[in-house]
Formats: structure tokens, sequence, C-alpha cells
């Protein structure tokens, strides 16, 4: 079926700009599996200049009917023109969405700002809304950032041979087939973020911070 295949999610470009009362920042991105089959995911960010930031990664699986939250605290304020993180799921699309959080200690306030996310396929062409030009007759080489591969973003050179061998493996698995992750033990990989648990910690541990 059409809604089946690898996707890339690509959140927009953002500013945030310093002031004397910002006192902590932190971003949440949220993927929701509304599929029947176990998903999976990876999550790489970006700094300042557009280049993958290896300090921020993270890989899992997610069940059926299962939602997740990353957690990023303190990073370098977003600012790439291609866009400051990227979220891919397989072998089927999740509902994914962001929020940057800027909290301002003088005041005990915290800011919430929803982040636009463009979805891209596996060759990286835009689907859905975002889809304002019809897709090419003929396959175009994808390696820029803006309009990454699924399978280019873990190529040596981003990530040590070693980890971006593993990556390539867990995502040539999961598209082997809907359902195929569903007998597997569950597979988690995080460095600098925080994920469902920790993020709600973390979040509780800020002032006071309005209902989501």
């Amino acid at each position: 079926m059409a809604w089946f295949g690898t996707r890339t999610y690509v959140g927009a470009s953002w500013t945030v700009t310093r002031q004397a009362d910002l006192s902590i920042t932190w971003t949440e991105i949220t993927a929701t599996n509304p599929f029947p089959s176990t998903v999976a995911l990876a999550l790489l960010l970006r700094n300042a200049s557009g280049a993958f930031d290896p300090r921020f990664f993270a890989t899992r699986t997610l069940p059926a009917a299962a939602q997740t939250t990353f957690l990023v605290r303190d990073m370098t304020i977003p600012n790439s023109s291609t866009g400051w993180f990227t979220l891919t799921s397989s072998p089927t699309p999740i509902v994914p969405s962001a929020v940057i959080s800027v909290f301002r200690a003088a005041r005990n306030h915290t800011e919430m700002l929803n982040v636009p996310i463009e979805q891209l396929d596996a060759d990286g062409f835009p689907v859905g809304d975002g889809a304002a030009q019809p897709r090419p007759a003929e396959s175009q080489t994808t390696g820029s950032l803006d309009r990454p591969r699924a399978t280019d973003l873990w190529a040596p050179g981003v990530f040590d041979d070693e980890h971006a061998r593993a990556v390539l493996e867990f995502f040539r698995a999961a598209e082997s087939a809907p359902g195929s992750l569903d007998g597997a033990e569950p597979f988690e990989y995080v460095v600098g973020l925080l994920l469902d648990d920790e993020a709600e910690e973390f979040r509780s541990s800020i002032g006071e911070l309005p209902e989501r």
C-alpha cells in the first residue's frame, strides 16, 4: 500500500535568540507509531553549521501503537538552513512532532514553540503537503543534506565505520518486510539524549512547566 515505506522527517530551520533572561532551552521530538507492526527509528541532529553532530544520536525500535519522546538538553541553538534534526522510520511512516521549550528563570516561565517538519521519502523527495513539485522520472543523486537518502545518513564519514554498518544492518532488517521486527528483542542505542521516563523527569525538574 502507498503508506508503506521508509520515511525521513526533517525539522525546519529554527532560531531562538539568546537573551539575558533565557536560562535554559531543550527540545522534545516525539514519534508515534500508528501502525500494527514495530518500526525502526533513528534520530540525528545537526549543529549550527549544518553538519551532523555525533554528540546527539539515537536508534531504537518502537512497537505498534506506541509513542516515544527524545529530549535534547542545552544543545546549540538550531539555525541550520537544511533542517537541524533528521528522524527516519522504517518500514512504515510514523507521526512526528517537535517542540522547543525556552525557560526563563527570572519569570519562572516556559515558552513552547512548535517546529514545522517536512516529510521525505526514502530517496529524499517531499511527500504529503510538502510535495509541491512532481517527483523526477529518473532517480537523482541525493547526497546533499537537504535531500538525503535514508541509507546515506549512516554512511561512513557521518559516524565511524563500525557504527555506520550496524545502523545500516538495523534498517535493512526493518525494510525487509512490515512486521519483520515484531519478534525481535527491543533495541535501543542513545547518545546525548533523554528518552521517555528520563525526559519526563528532566521536564518536571525545571520550574513550573505548563501542562501538555
